[in-house]
């Protein structure tokens, strides 16, 4: 005899393979690529903390981090498409400008302080009048450490040449800005703060001034997307940016697992990360904002050096439409 199947039962069978049909798959994570300009940069290190802690994994992004030896190489592989995201200088929204197929879309950090001048271990120097006239180590010419270099001679009114602070291309590592401060190649650099820190614990040199003692708010450190990832997933993008100032504030409240990463990522020792930390937790944009003086200091940069030819539009440059 057939079995016989009560009303009651059919339709729950019935709801129950609705229920399976509706039930939604897992969304897959969205891959970013990301580059930093610097490893060491510990302005990049939400990137770490985010990773680490999986702030980045909850807003459904999986991350690829490349390390790369510059802001022109980062710019580099974005130009090749092999980045979607670079974490970068302010300073390279000249290759926007150039035409780069990428943007800046979120403010990093708008505090000089990141940038210092640094002496050598052998230096008397006791304050910056003690460069009068002095050769300065910069890592290229037409950077912003050879713009930061004329920027204190214009402050300090040495403009004659027996007056002016003379800047000397020394390359960019940290090796070589040594090395020239040994030799008396050049009384100082201009360099990354934390270089001096790092000096400082190997008995190697010292820093003397950070750069916001007379330059203001300038464009330091800044986020850019592809033109592909803006046009193709702007909703990945802003996911990104979310998780970056989500990171930014785990930071400011979790300084023992910040070192940590600091430390594992940039290779100082916990020392020089936790005088990182201290010194510029607090100098980190907490929303990604534009500074209009910031990007004014920027702009004044390139004419300057002449970075951009002709007149330079600096809102074709940045926006803000990705913004948490």
């Amino acid at each position: 005899m057939g079995s016989v199947v009560s009303r009651r039962a059919a339709l729950t069978t019935l709801a129950g393979a609705f229920v399976l049909q509706h039930v939604p798959t897992a969304k897959a994570a969205d891959r970013l690529r990301v580059g930093k300009a610097s490893a060491e940069n510990f302005g990049n290190v939400p990137l770490d903390v985010g990773m680490e802690y999986g702030i980045f994994d909850r807003l459904g992004l999986t991350i690829e981090k490349f390390n790369f030896g510059g802001g022109s190489r980062v710019a580099q592989a974005m130009v090749a498409g092999s980045v979607d995201i670079a974490l970068s200088g302010g300073p390279e929204m000249a290759f926007v400008a150039k035409g780069a197929p990428e943007i800046a879309v979120a403010s990093i950090s708008s505090s000089a302080a990141f940038m210092g001048l640094v002496v050598g271990a052998q230096s008397t120097a006791r304050g910056v009048d003690d460069l009068k006239g002095q050769n300065i180590s910069i890592a290229s010419v037409g950077s912003v450490t050879e713009w930061m270099v004329e920027a204190l001679n214009r402050s300090k009114g040495w403009t004659a040449p027996g007056d002016r602070m003379t800047p000397v291309v020394a390359g960019g590592s940290t090796q070589t800005t040594l090395a020239t401060l040994k030799s008396g190649a050049a009384a100082a650099s201009l360099t990354a703060t934390q270089v001096g820190f790092a000096y400082e614990a190997q008995n190697a040199g010292r820093l003397l001034i950070d750069c916001s003692s007379y330059v203001g708010s300038f464009e330091i450190f800044t986020t850019y997307a592809s033109t592909a990832l803006v046009n193709d997933n702007p909703d990945a993008l802003r996911r990104f940016l979310k998780g970056w100032y989500e990171s930014v504030a785990f930071m400011k409240t979790h300084k023992a697992e910040t070192v940590q990463v600091t430390a594992k990522v940039t290779g100082y020792p916990l020392e020089v990360a936790t005088r990182l930390y201290d010194m510029f937790m607090g100098k980190f944009s907490t929303d990604g904002r534009w500074d209009p003086q910031a990007i004014e200091t920027l702009r004044r940069s390139f004419a300057d050096l002449k970075t951009i030819d002709g007149p330079i539009d600096m809102t074709k440059l940045y926006t803000d439409r990705f913004l948490p």
